[in-house]
C-alpha cells in the first residue's frame, strides 16, 4: 500500500459519505461536494464547467469542496501513523447561514462514520480520537472547517 493509495481511497469514501448533503455551487444550485487529494487543482477545466458558457470566477467555481492532506507520518518500529486533515469548504449566500449547517452535517457524518467503523478498505484504520477545528472569525459567505484524524497505515516489513 502507498500513501497515494490511502489518500485516493479516503477521498472516494468521503465523497460517498457526503453525496447527499445539501451543498450549493457558485450559482446557488444544488451540488455535490468534490474531494481533492492534497490541494485544489490548478486549472479550472478540471472542475468540469462548460467552456462555451461564461467562465465563473475560479475561486468561486470550486465550491463546495474538501481536501485530504497528510500533515505528517510517524514511522515507528512496527507501525506507521499518519496525521490527516480533512478540510471542508462550502459557499452559500443564504442569510440564514445554511452553509454552516451543511458543513456541520458533513463533519458529523464523517466523525460518526469513522468513529463507528474506523476501517477503510481493510488496510487502513483510524483512531477514534479526532479533533474538529473551526475558524476564529466569520468568513461568510464561505464556510470552512477541518477534522484532524490519526490513521494507521500498513506496516512495511523489514528485509532481513
Amino acid at each position: 500500500m502507498t500513501i497515494n493509495d490511502f489518500i485516493t481511497r479516503l477521498v472516494a469514501e468521503i465523497e460517498i459519505i457526503l453525496k447527499d448533503v445539501s451543498f450549493v455551487d457558485y450559482q446557488g444550485k444544488q451540488a455535490s461536494i468534490k474531494g481533492y487529494p492534497y490541494e485544489l487543482p490548478f486549472h479550472p477545466v478540471s472542475v468540469g464547467w462548460d467552456p462555451e458558457r461564461e467562465e465563473p470566477d475560479w475561486e468561486l467555481a470550486v465550491f463546495p469542496y474538501f481536501l485530504v492532506q497528510i500533515d505528517e507520518i510517524e514511522y515507528e518500529e512496527e507501525s506507521a501513523v499518519a496525521k490527516v486533515w480533512i478540510l471542508l469548504a462550502a459557499r452559500d449566500e443564504n442569510m440564514e447561514m445554511t452553509g454552516w449547517k451543511n458543513v456541520t452535517v458533513a463533519v458529523e457524518r464523517l466523525v460518526n462514520r469513522f468513529r463507528s467503523n474506523p476501517v477503510l478498505h481493510d488496510y487502513y484504520y483510524c483512531e477514534r480520537k479526532m479533533k474538529v477545528a473551526y475558524p476564529e472569525a466569520s468568513s461568510w459567505p464561505q464556510f470552512f472547517t477541518g477534522i484532524e484524524m490519526q490513521w494507521n497505515l500498513p506496516d512495511v516489513k523489514a528485509e532481513l
